[in-house]
C-alpha cells in the first residue's frame, strides 16, 4: 500500500471512532459501513463489502455499552479489508487476520479509557471554577487520546505490517486454508447465535422460528419479504400494547 492510501483509511478509522464521542454514534465505525470505504479508498468495493458485510454479521454483538470495551471491529475491519484486496485471497484472507485482530486491539481502547479517567481530577477543578471552557478543553483532549489510539495503530500495522501479513496468509498451505474457510463459513451464525443469546426472549423466540421457517423454506419470498412482515408485526405489537395500556 502506498504511504497516502496507509494515511487515508487510517484517519478514516480515527474519525470514524471519534464521531461516536461526538456525533451521538453514527454506527460510521461499524464494519458493514468502515469495509466498503476502505475498499473504496484500495479501489476494490466489492472485496471491501464481503469483508464488511461478513464481520458486521460475526461482531453484531460487539457493543461498547457504558465502559465496556468490546472487540475493535474499527481497526479490525480496516486491516481485514486491506489484507483480503492486497493480498488477493478476497474474504477468507481477511477474516483470518481479522478476527484476531478485533481481539487483540481492544487493548488499545482500553489504554485511551485508561489515559482519559486520569483527566477526571482537572474537569472537577475546572467545574469547581465554574470554566466551562477549561472543561471542553480537556474533553476535546481525551477526544483526540482516542482518535490517537485507533489511527496510530491502524497506520502502523498497514504501513508496515501489510507486506508481511499478505506474505504470510499466501504462505498457508491449501488445506489448511480450505479448513480456515470452512469456520469462517460458521463465524456469521456464531455471532448470530452470541446476539440472540442476549436478546432471546421465550415470548417472541415462536416469531423468530416462524420467520426462520418462511426464509429457509420459501424461497420466493425472500428475506425482504420476512422483513416487511417483521416491521408490520412489530407496528401491529405496538398499537395494540398501546390500546391495552390505555384501557
Amino acid at each position: 500500500m502506498s504511504f497516502f492510501s496507509v494515511l487515508i483509511v487510517s484517519l478514516v478509522v480515527g474519525l470514524a471512532y471519534l464521531q461516536r464521542r461526538m456525533l451521538g454514534d453514527c454506527q460510521v465505525e461499524r464494519p458493514i459501513v468502515l469495509g466498503p470505504l476502505v475498499g473504496l479508498i484500495m479501489g476494490d468495493l466489492q472485496t471491501g463489502l464481503q469483508v464488511g458485510a461478513t464481520l458486521e454479521l460475526v461482531f453484531m454483538g460487539a457493543q461498547a455499552i457504558g465502559g465496556s470495551v468490546p472487540s475493535n471491529v474499527a481497526i479490525a475491519s480496516a486491516i481485514g479489508t486491506a489484507v483480503a484486496i492486497t493480498s488477493g485471497g478476497g474474504l477468507d484472507s481477511g477474516l483470518l487476520v481479522a478476527i484476531p485482530t478485533a481481539v487483540v486491539c481492544s487493548s488499545f481502547e482500553l489504554f485511551g479509557k485508561t489515559i482519559c479517567s486520569l483527566l477526571v481530577h482537572s474537569v472537577e477543578k475546572y467545574a469547581d471554577a465554574g470554566d466551562s471552557k477549561g472543561i471542553a478543553r480537556v474533553v476535546q483532549f481525551g477526544n483526540f487520546i482516542h482518535f490517537l489510539c485507533y489511527f496510530v495503530p491502524t497506520f502502523l500495522a498497514l504501513f508496515f505490517g501489510a507486506e508481511l501479513l499478505t506474505n504470510l496468509t499466501n504462505a498457508i498451505p491449501a488445506n489448511i486454508m480450505a479448513g480456515i474457510k470452512a469456520v469462517g463459513s460458521l463465524l456469521p451464525a456464531l455471532g448470530f447465535g452470541l446476539l440472540l443469546s442476549n436478546l432471546s426472549s421465550k415470548k417472541f423466540m415462536p416469531y423468530f422460528f416462524i420467520g426462520f421457517a418462511i426464509a429457509a423454506y420459501v424461497p420466493s419470498f425472500g428475506v425482504m419479504g420476512v422483513a416487511i412482515l417483521g416491521i408490520a408485526y412489530a407496528v401491529l405489537y405496538a398499537s395494540n400494547s398501546r390500546v391495552a395500556a390505555d384501557q
